[in-house]
């Protein structure tokens, strides 16, 4: 009696190679972050959310921020008015917000994928509110700054309000009316986001942090906008490397 003949063994899972900086994938078709298991909760996959699209900007301007907000930033809130206490809350969840959204993109999985999303809704509608309240801060007359430096600060806020309608623009409003996204376009705003309303204005208070007090008049207008070229030129150097090495997909 001849045996059933038996089906051929099945091609093993074919692997994407992974690269340093981004989430290894089983295949482009379910995205599955290799040694995730959805049963598992994610403090059991520390190593996998640490493995993000991390480079020494990044690094570099996030530290210095955080630092820079437990030093001048939260202090502020025991002597300065209400608003901007409020002001400071904002902007320190808005930059938290924006440098996990540079570092952990949709690429990296389906909970990634979520949690890039609904973040990044959460940081625009918080965007706003700061913006809304370092201009009533200004316009109020409670900021001692000259009146050349509020010019350029508010200026840097509506460059924020645009970045920011920019980055929705490319992924909501395109969808809409293409019915498609433009993920590159999307991550450049995003990433001048974080370095030109993050980092720029840390690096503007960066006299302050060193001698305890701003330049006087006109220099504290110079060294603001060689701060915003400081947060152009950071921008543009990360946005090159991304657009070289991160991985844009939305699957």
């Amino acid at each position: 009696r001849q045996a059933a003949a038996r089906p051929p063994p099945s091609a093993p899972p074919v692997h994407e190679p992974y690269r340093p900086g981004h989430a290894r994938m089983t295949s482009t078709k379910s995205m599955k972050p290799v040694g995730l298991d959805d049963s598992e909760p994610m403090l059991a996959n520390v190593g996998y959310v640490l493995r993000g699209n991390l480079t020494p900007w990044w690094f570099l301007s996030t530290i210095y921020v955080i630092y820079f907000m437990a030093t001048l930033g939260f202090p502020r809130i025991e002597y300065d008015t209400g608003g901007m206490a409020f002001h400071i809350c904002m902007a320190f969840l808005f930059v938290v917000g924006c440098a996990w959204n540079l570092y952990h993109t949709p690429s990296h999985g389906p909970r990634f994928r979520i949690s890039h999303r609904t973040v990044g809704w959460v940081t625009n509608v918080i965007g706003l509110a700061s913006i809304i309240s370092g201009y009533d801060y200004i316009l109020a007359g409670h900021s001692k700054l000259s009146f050349s430096t509020k010019v350029l600060m508010m200026a840097i806020g509506a460059i924020q309000l645009l970045l920011q309608a920019l980055g929705l623009w490319y992924v909501a409003g395109i969808r809409w009316v293409r019915g498609k996204i433009w993920t590159e376009q999307h991550a450049a705003m995003m990433t001048m986001l974080f370095y030109n309303s993050g980092t720029l204005i840390a690096i503007n208070w960066l006299p302050k942090m060193i001698t305890g007090n701003l330049f006087e008049g006109s220099a504290q207008t110079n060294w603001t906008f060689v701060s915003f070229l400081a947060g152009l030129t950071i921008s543009s150097v990360a946005i090159k490397y991304n657009k070289r090495n991160m991985d844009l997909r939305d699957p």
